[in-house]
């Protein structure tokens, strides 16, 4: 039991994935990704398995972890009055309800104009049956408390 301690002090969650999980520990512990597909004949999910290669399920398991986003400042579109910042995006888009708020009070400690380049995520409407998603670059600007969204 010790020895789990242990490694969680000396290991952050990424660290102790990529330095434990290879594939001799997924063959062993019979470790496999699960995937879902709808039968429309039946009208149920069904799950199978995905994948058994440790890549994969390396993957599966950082891309449930919880990490903060990663946002640049812009140099070369910051000035005096204006703090531009740009959201690296992984796959996962920023929590929409703390935007508005989190510029607001950036704009007031700046004191100037506040921009986020970012990524929005929706579903693709135009093709139903591909489940598909779009991704689109956005900016978002706070100025004088206002917070406006435009596509890019």
């Amino acid at each position: 039991m010790q020895t789990i301690f242990t490694i969680r002090r000396l290991f952050s969650d990424f660290s102790l994935i990529n330095t434990f999980i290879s594939q001799d520990f997924v063959d062993r512990y019979d470790l496999f990704v699960v995937g879902k597909r709808l039968d429309e004949n039946r009208g149920v999910y069904q799950y199978y398995v995905k994948s058994r290669k440790a890549e994969d399920y390396k993957q599966m398991l950082i891309d449930s972890l919880y990490h903060p986003p990663y946002i640049n400042v812009n140099l070369s579109k910051t000035g005096e009055n204006n703090l531009y910042l740009t959201h690296v995006f992984e796959g996962k888009q920023l929590y929409k309800p703390y935007i508005n708020d989190t510029l607001i009070g950036l704009e007031y400690l700046w004191g100037g104009q506040v921009q986020l380049e970012t990524t929005d995520i929706r579903l693709d409407k135009s093709d139903p049956e591909s489940r598909g998603f779009i991704f689109d670059k956005v900016l978002y600007t706070s100025k004088n408390r206002k917070v406006t969204k435009a596509k890019l």
